[in-house]
């Protein structure tokens, strides 16, 4: 539901401003067993994949990568693969909830419809833009969220308790 109410928030509110000032965007709905609410969406200019093996190559050929969910609450790990990738990410603040990244740095996080849509409108006009986000997000992905980041982070949590004991 959360990822539903997302989508139809975005295409509602916020891709037509992106769509006009982009006449060439495509926006591309990637997900398993989309409901009909989603399926209705479906035009020319916005495309449901469905389920699919591997995300990366969707990942990869995306300019921006938007996350404008209001609902729900955990770590978003499609935020992290996209960092991870590399990638200019555009998300609500709920939808990077739990992401240690800095706004405007690392992602950028606009709530309000307009404001989101003209962030996504940034990132697609200016691409070195894209790019620095997305460099210092997948900087950040590597150091915090990949396994040897994850180690490390425990390692000196030890280090601490370890020290505080003796």
């Amino acid at each position: 539901a959360p990822n539903v109410d997302g989508v139809i928030h975005f295409v509602e509110n916020i891709w037509p401003r992106i769509a006009a000032a982009h006449p060439d965007a495509h926006f591309k709905i990637i997900g398993g067993k989309p409901p009909p609410a989603l399926q209705a969406l479906a035009s020319p200019r916005i495309t449901l994949t469905g389920f699919v093996e591997d995300l990366r190559p969707y990942l990869a050929e995306a300019a921006a990568i938007v996350v404008p969910l209001r609902l729900g609450g955990g770590t978003r790990l499609k935020i992290v693969e996209a960092m991870a990738m590399g990638k200019a990410i555009v998300s609500t603040s709920l939808g990077a909830e739990g992401i240690d990244a800095e706004p405007g740095s690392d992602i950028i996080i606009e709530d309000q419809p307009s404001a989101f849509a003209d962030a996504v409108n940034r990132l697609l006009a200016e691409p070195g833009l894209a790019q620095r986000i997305g460099v210092s997000a997948r900087k950040l992905a590597v150091d915090r969220y990949s396994w040897a980041g994850a180690a490390k982070t425990l390692e000196n949590f030890y280090e601490r308790i370890l020290g505080d004991m003796s």
